[in-house]
């Protein structure tokens, strides 16, 4: 009895639930991910649709579980990473090969064995073919597909066509849509012809596997399968032999990868699907004709042309998609980070420091009209305001960090009201940036500047004094960006970072701008930090706070405390990055930054907490040179559309003016702890009966946020911090 006790501990240990969960992962993911990948799904669960729908043929699990072992163990072998986002990667192209030899043989009368062996020929030659592709094209833009089943697949059509011709003579005959309903089927019998199975049952499968990972890329899916078979239609008018059903898939998979997989979906995108499909129709059309209506035509060679066609043609022009560089969610997932991203911080254009120190006035700005113009436009201009003087003699630094490339220190500045023609920039420097181009800071003054061709140059390293220099009648500072680095190359665009902004000189207040483009006759200054922002912002201790809850009068549903906590326990942490990561136990995080610029909430994640909501709207950031009167705009972190109608509002919001919440933010400080302390005023700009009107939060000195109200249009809710202790919550993170 003693002995056989730990045996029974054992074999108990090895049935646990978990551990099978474990184990039937370990099988389902690559199985899943092989077959989903065809169709750039990177879920493994989701993949399992696809296997169901071979289940229709059992003889095509066994030649599909072959060509995955195969795929799998040359994978391993060989040491590559395969990911979804190629369209297929080893194991699906060796599962594909190993498939279609299937298909092949299945009307030949051969027994298992010769078949089984020639299906893990294909599948070996498949996979070392996908490798080598993948190893040529690991630097291009160009993704390897399924070319490498593709070209086992012709070679396997070449040596047998008589076996090509005896499978598809097997198959259920294929009439021409007349109605609605034979077109329905027909496009779900094009789904399964990817896998030699045109089954209405195997199409519904695989339309059930792309919705459910992703509404959009079935849309765009759609959008490119109509627009091919208009294409095929239009051929067929003009009495051209045309068999474009079997090969009608390709449409879908080239509508669908180009307009929501190699390119972030949206309104132009939807277009470049329709291309694509249209594309891939012409391309089969020309196949079979070239190929003599062979099984060749009927590959998705015509789809793979199609993509890298369009991704050839469209890749640099950024007004049509930006690339979708992120395999492991969702399309519209991805397009909602970007989307936000981009309107919370703007284009993605060089970022430059205000190059001297006080008021200055923007002379001349992007598109003015005395000389930024054509290739010139973005340029500035730098002078005094009027009431600050001249800005003769003023200190330059560097708005980059780089290396100077071009200097010229010996131009005699002009008498006021004249210019040198023919010395155009004047002295100058051109500084290469280290993310690439090059910023050229003119009209510096003679003998002044401090820096030779090969300094390395920081960030507000000095270059120099203001001058008059070249074509300039008055001093005045003139810095652009440009795409080399010759003295008077083309401008390429740009934005000033972290400055403050007024409409007019002499005002009191400012407004601060994380990076923007000032307009003309703008008044401008760079941001100085404020200490006592600065150090509350920088030194919030980790640890666990309580909160005391107040509501008064209506509070929204998505705003409502739990009707049993009084009280509220946050606790907070320092992440592996560094990061605050405000945590309300089961009801989401918020993680904020520290940037050079300001404190930021970045992130909300799983949020159902009304405190985190609140807190990512009264502050979605905070300059550290926030100081009382001054103002700024942010959009606070919004998580994307969930509840029943979640995912369909997701799917379509690329093709939709989407708002995102935008608050007004202003700096205030706390007359309870004036000069350890400060609040900060939010005014939601979005009107909403679901949003508050106001948000106001208190910052103290070590315990980060104290106090946050919120005011509705009919009640207002109040967290107060009772108590704070300080604790080790971080994680990784060095002292």
């Amino acid at each position: 009895m003693h002995e056989s006790a730990p045996a029974a501990v054992g074999a108990g240990s090895r049935l646990t639930p978990g551990l099978m969960r474990r184990k039937l992962g370990a099988w389902l993911s690559p199985a899943g991910l092989a077959l989903g990948g065809v169709l750039f799904i990177p879920h493994p669960l989701i993949g399992v649709f696809l296997w169901l729908a071979l289940a229709l043929n059992p003889p095509y699990i066994v030649f599909a579980f072959l060509g995955l072992v195969v795929g799998a163990s040359i994978k391993r072998l060989l040491r590559i990473s395969d990911g979804p986002i190629l369209g297929g990667g080893l194991k699906a192209n060796a599962l594909l090969a190993a498939v279609v030899t299937g298909w092949m043989t299945s009307g030949l009368g051969l027994a298992w064995p010769p078949r089984l062996a020639m299906a893990g020929a294909a599948a070996i030659a498949a996979t070392l073919m996908s490798a080598t592709l993948m190893r040529a094209f690991a630097k291009s833009v160009f993704p390897p597909l399924l070319w490498g089943y593709c070209l086992v697949a012709v070679m396997l059509f070449s040596v047998c066509p008589q076996c090509t011709v005896i499978s598809a003579n097997a198959m259920q005959p294929w009439p021409v849509p007349g109605d609605a309903l034979s077109w329905v089927e027909s496009f779900l019998r094009s789904m399964g012809s990817l896998m030699y199975l045109p089954d209405a049952r195997v199409g519904l499968l695989a339309c059930l596997a792309v919705l459910c990972w992703s509404r959009t890329m079935f849309l765009n899916g759609l959008v490119g399968w109509i627009s091919g078979v208009g294409v095929a239609l239009a051929f067929q008018e003009m009495h051209l032999v045309y068999y474009w059903l079997p090969v009608s898939y390709n449409y879908f998979i080239a509508g669908m990868a180009l307009g929501a997989v190699i390119f972030l979906p949206g309104r132009l995108t939807l277009l470049v699907a329709a291309v694509g499909g249209c594309a891939a129709s012409f391309f089969a059309l020309v196949l079979q004709y070239t190929t003599n209506w062979s099984a060749i035509a009927y590959l998705p060679i015509s789809s793979g042309v199609a993509i890298w066609v369009g991704i050839g043609a469209f890749t640099r022009d950024r007004s049509i998609g930006l690339r979708n560089l992120m395999s492991e969610i969702t399309p519209e997932e991805k397009w909602w980070r970007v989307a936000y991203w981009y309107r919370r911080f703007g284009p993605y254009f060089p970022l430059f420091a205000v190059p001297v120190a006080g008021d200055l006035k923007i002379s001349q700005g992007f598109d003015g009209k005395l000389s930024h113009l054509g290739v010139y436009s973005h340029a500035l201009d730098f002078q005094r305001p009027v009431a600050s003087g001249s800005i003769w003699g003023a200190s330059v630094i560097s708005p980059v960090s780089g290396i100077v490339e071009r200097v010229k220190n010996s131009v005699p500045d002009n008498v006021l009201g004249m210019c040198n023609y023919a010395e155009r920039w004047g002295n100058h420097v051109v500084i290469r940036l280290d993310r690439g181009g090059w910023a050229l800071l003119a009209h510096l003054q003679q003998g002044t500047v401090s820096v030779a061709p090969g300094t390395r140059v920081e960030t507000g390293s000095y270059i120099g004094l203001v001058g008059n220099s070249g074509r300039s009648p008055v001093p005045h500072l003139h810095l652009q960006h440009q795409d080399s680095p010759e003295p008077g190359s083309p401008t390429t665009p740009f934005r000033l970072a972290n400055f403050l902004s007024d409409h007019q000189a002499g005002s009191a207040s400012w407004s601060w701008n994380a990076a923007a483009v000032p307009g003309e006759g703008d008044v401008v200054m760079a941001a100085p930090s404020n200490r006592v922002v600065y150090q509350t912002l920088a030194g919030i201790v980790p640890g666990s706070a309580v909160w005391v809850v107040e509501a008064r009068g209506h509070i929204p549903r998505g705003f409502r405390q739990h009707p049993s906590a009084g009280t509220l326990r946050v606790d907070t942490r320092l992440d592996e990055l560094g990061q605050h990561v405000f945590t309300a136990g089961e009801n989401g995080s918020l993680v904020s930054r520290l940037d050079p610029d300001a404190w930021r909430v970045v992130e909300l994640r799983q949020v159902t907490s009304p405190f985190l909501k609140l807190l990512a709207l009264a502050v979605p950031s905070i300059p550290f040179a926030a100081r009382t009167g001054m103002d700024w705009s942010d959009f606070p972190p919004m998580m994307p559309p969930g509840g029943l109608f979640g995912p369909l509002a997701l799917a379509l919001a690329p093709y939709f003016k989407r708002q995102f919440l935008k608050v007004s933010c202003g700096c205030m400080p706390t007359p309870a702890e004036a000069g350890h302390s400060f609040q900060i005023d939010s005014h939601v700009q979005t009107r909403s009966s679901s949003l508050p009107l106001t948000v106001s939060c208190d910052f103290a000195m070590l315990r980060g946020p104290v106090r946050v109200q919120a005011d509705f249009q009919g009640g207002t809710l109040v967290y107060t911090l009772l108590s704070y202790e300080p604790g080790d919550r971080g994680e990784g993170v060095m002292p």
